[in-house]
């Protein structure tokens, strides 16, 4: 059963206790990506910690739309497997592998209701992983179907042949320490394979932990890891990202124009399956993370694009193509 991940009464950790819930919809017919984010940051029961909750969507023709949203965490609704908050609140049922979001934004024009059922089943790190001075652990399903609407921008779109994508991320660590870490999930349209890149790494990018890369094609599940899996970052994207929240990004001009990538190689084999995957970055939103307990920061940098790959699974061929998010984080 997945489930938040509380620290214990006696932790003497608890002060750095992070739990993340986590899904992103990709809508093939129009081009448009989304993330919605429930997040729980510090000791629950301390007044200093927060929730925080994410809705964003990058529309082709309109580009970012939604924002971010902090509460102290006892003004959050907390379950056994769901967070939710003012305006955006996810929920996770354990029993039918279903994920449930919705996020109500009024000033920014965004309102989604959205329900993703699970046709893959769950991916996981094979261990508790480092991340700076403490550690990560995280679990997934890298791929669902989804089903509900995004009122966004003026159009209304019908996600009922979108893709969908849920995680889930736990541990103990610091924002703002020596920290960063790379992954992406890059969906075909069904019933194309999905691909996840997972990495923890620091804040400039080096990496103690080998990367992990799933490829996951209903019934198939192929797992790439340590010299299996070569990653190359290419290019520098234009442009500024958009920055939320506003008064936290507003303390960090030196980050208004970070240098992001612009795209991503991603080359995954064992000696008997192959996968060569290529990125395409076409826009980015930078989320300012502030740690409750002690002073630090750290900058997730969500890139939205497209994606081609290419290869051999069980002896046969295959291409595919699809859209993608990458974080990129700092």
């Amino acid at each position: 059963m997945d489930a938040l991940r509380p620290p214990g009464p006696y932790d003497p950790t608890a002060a750095a206790y992070k739990d993340w819930l986590h899904l992103n919809v990709f809508d093939h017919a129009s081009g448009a990506v989304g993330l919605v984010n429930a997040s729980l940051h510090g000791a629950p029961g301390a007044a200093s910690s927060r929730a925080v909750g994410a809705a964003l969507f990058h529309l082709p023709g309109a580009g970012w739309l939604g924002n971010l949203e902090v509460r102290g965490m006892e003004e959050a609704g907390i379950g056994a497997s769901s967070i939710a908050l003012g305006g955006v609140a996810l929920a996770l049922d354990p029993a039918t592998g279903t994920a449930h979001a919705s996020a109500r934004l009024a000033d920014d024009g965004v309102e989604a209701r959205i329900v993703a059922t699970a046709v893959s089943r769950h991916a996981a790190a094979p261990l508790v992983m480092p991340l700076g001075t403490g550690w990560i652990a995280w679990s997934g399903v890298p791929r669902l179907t989804v089903s509900g609407t995004l009122a966004a921008g003026g159009v209304t779109l019908d996600l009922g042949r979108a893709s969908g994508y849920q995680d889930h991320n736990w541990g103990r660590w610091h924002w703002g320490d020596d920290l960063g870490w790379e992954w992406g999930a890059f969906l075909a349209p069904a019933p194309g394979p999905a691909f996840v890149l997972s990495r923890p790494t620091d804040r400039a990018h080096r990496a103690d932990v080998p990367a992990m890369f799933t490829v996951d094609r209903a019934p198939l599940r192929r797992v790439f890891g340590g010299a299996g899996v070569r990653l190359r970052w290419h290019g520098e994207l234009g442009g500024y990202p958009r920055r939320v929240p506003g008064a936290l990004a507003a303390l960090h001009p030196d980050h208004a124009r970070p240098r992001l990538p612009a795209g991503l190689t991603v080359a995954g084999g064992d000696g008997i399956d192959a996968v060569e995957l290529e990125f395409t970055a076409r826009a980015a939103v930078q989320l300012v993370t502030g740690d409750p307990v002690r002073p630090g920061y750290s900058f997730i940098h969500e890139l939205v694009g497209e994606f081609s790959a290419a290869g051999r699974l069980e002896g046969a061929a295959f291409a595919c193509s699809g859209l993608a998010v990458v974080e990129y984080v700092a």
